[in-house]
């Protein structure tokens, strides 16, 4: 190979950098249709600011409940102790969600000035105008773009690792997995039972296969039931063996890619334990970088123009 991570002493790393990246352009324009809705759409006298701030702390908090009880359905609890359990969540994120509405709008049936301006500005958390959607998006769009910022020029660690030891996986469900070369029987393309009964090869999907003793003592006792929905995916029976999926939807890299330095460091430490500090540098895949072509221009400078557009047609 003449790739340079064909090098087997150079660690190899993965991470979601370009994936990241890629969405920015989007929500700079969720940010120009934003700007646009809160300079031109009537406000009804509301400040949208705040109640855009007031909706997305809601929309969060029921996220997370229902994130919350999925979660709980999916861990293998008895009957009783699950619905205990979901029914107390329910309560619980219910009296949050009610305690900053009421905090927001106050009760309805007070008398006094106060009491009718707060139901007044209750009327206007149940019946928005159209400003706050606009506000809404502003808040999105900016917080991905500062988020992808910050993650681009200070880097969270790699997804996934290769290194002379093995293949280390960093996701918040599964961590702490490190698979040696001596314990992987293939390198390839991921192979599932076809209708026929011949198994279809997925050019999409690269993989490792270990042994089912493997799977069963170091890597079934470490996935966690915080995994996404999905994520069983990433591990597929092949007879006796396990298939370990490396290339997700989150990385925004070929399997080739994969399959390549996989092969390439799995040829060479298979029969004798490589050293994690051997030196030979970091080859990073899934990072993103200007290339200079027109079309990633005109992804950037795109939205920047209807900004402008916006800002001076208010």
């Amino acid at each position: 190979m003449s790739e340079p991570s064909a090098d087997v002493s150079a660690t190899v790393e993965y991470t979601m950098d370009k994936w990241r990246m890629d969405r920015v352009p989007w929500a700079m324009w969720a940010c120009v249709a934003g700007l646009a809705i809160a300079l031109h759409a009537e406000s009804r006298g509301q400040n949208g600011a705040v109640l855009a701030a007031v909706y997305l702390a809601l929309l969060g908090l029921a996220f997370a409940g229902y994130a919350l009880t999925t979660l709980i359905g999916r861990s293998g609890l008895p009957l009783l102790p699950e619905l205990l359990i979901g029914a107390l969540v329910l309560i619980v994120f219910s009296a949050l969600i009610g305690g900053i509405s009421l905090m927001v709008g106050g009760s309805t049936g007070g008398s006094s000035y106060v009491g009718a301006m707060r139901s007044l500005y209750w009327s206007h958390l149940v019946n928005p105008s159209l400003n706050v959607f606009g506000w809404m998006l502003l808040y999105l769009g900016s917080g991905w773009i500062a988020f992808s910022s910050y993650r681009h020029f200070h880097a969270d660690r790699a997804v996934v690792s290769m290194s002379a030891a093995g293949i280390r996986f960093h996701r918040p469900w599964l961590r702490g997995l490190v698979i040696p070369w001596q314990e992987v029987r293939g390198v390839g393309h991921l192979e599932v039972p076809g209708i026929s009964g011949v198994p279809f090869v997925s050019p999409y999907s690269a993989a490792v296969t270990v042994g089912q003793d493997f799977y069963e003592q170091h890597i079934a006792p470490k996935r966690s039931f915080l995994a996404p929905p999905g994520s069983e995916a990433m591990f597929q029976p092949k007879g006796e063996m396990m298939q370990v999926v490396l290339n997700s939807a989150d990385m925004t890299v070929k399997p080739d890619d994969f399959l390549g330095p996989a092969e390439a460091r799995w040829k060479a430490f298979r029969d004798r334990a490589g050293s994690s500090s051997h030196p030979g540098g970091t080859i990073v895949y899934g990072r993103w970088s200007i290339d200079g072509s027109a079309w990633q221009t005109i992804q950037f400078v795109a939205p920047l123009v209807g900004m402008a557009v916006v800002v001076l047609y208010r």
